[in-house]
């Protein structure tokens, strides 16, 4: 891996890429789910699948606090309280993951699986949508020096 650090484009580009895979995930998960009664999926899969969905949105967080971060808080006047506000989503967001994950963990019934498992594909598609209106920007990950709109209007 190179020691150089990433452009705020790039930045951009990993983090909308990674979005992507994790909606693909959630889909694959909302599939197996939907197998259950099939018999082609059983419960211990779908559990399996969601905790290890839980390990990936921990490395993409963590991706986004060690790189994004930095780059959001030098874009604008703005970026450390935005920094902050990522900083907070994230924690909410982790403690909500947990929940949802233990759910679907603990779930004894195909009911309770889908249960669990729409609430938390909901839960993350919100968060991805929301995450790429505020944070994962053209403007606020922008390799320009000089930013182009420096009160935000």
């Amino acid at each position: 891996m190179s020691d150089q650090p990433l452009m705020p484009s790039e930045i951009r580009r990993k983090v909308l890429s990674q979005h992507r895979e994790i909606e693909q995930m959630l889909s694959e998960l909302e599939a197996g789910v939907a197998q259950l009664g099939a018999g082609t999926v059983d419960g211990g899969q779908v559990k399996r699948a969601a905790y290890a969905l839980r390990g990936i949105l921990e490395l993409h967080m963590n991706f986004e606090e060690t790189y994004m971060a930095p780059a959001i808080n030098e874009a604008d006047g703005f970026g450390p309280e935005r920094v902050r506000h990522l900083h907070a989503e994230h924690a909410e967001q982790r403690q909500e993951l947990d929940r949802l994950v233990d759910a679907i963990r603990e779930a004894s019934s195909p009911d309770g699986l889908a249960s669990g498992v729409t609430k938390l594909a909901n839960m993350l598609r919100k968060d991805i949508e929301e995450e790429e209106r505020e944070y994962v920007t053209d403007k606020l990950l922008s390799d320009n020096i000089i930013p182009t709109d420096t009160f935000g209007g």
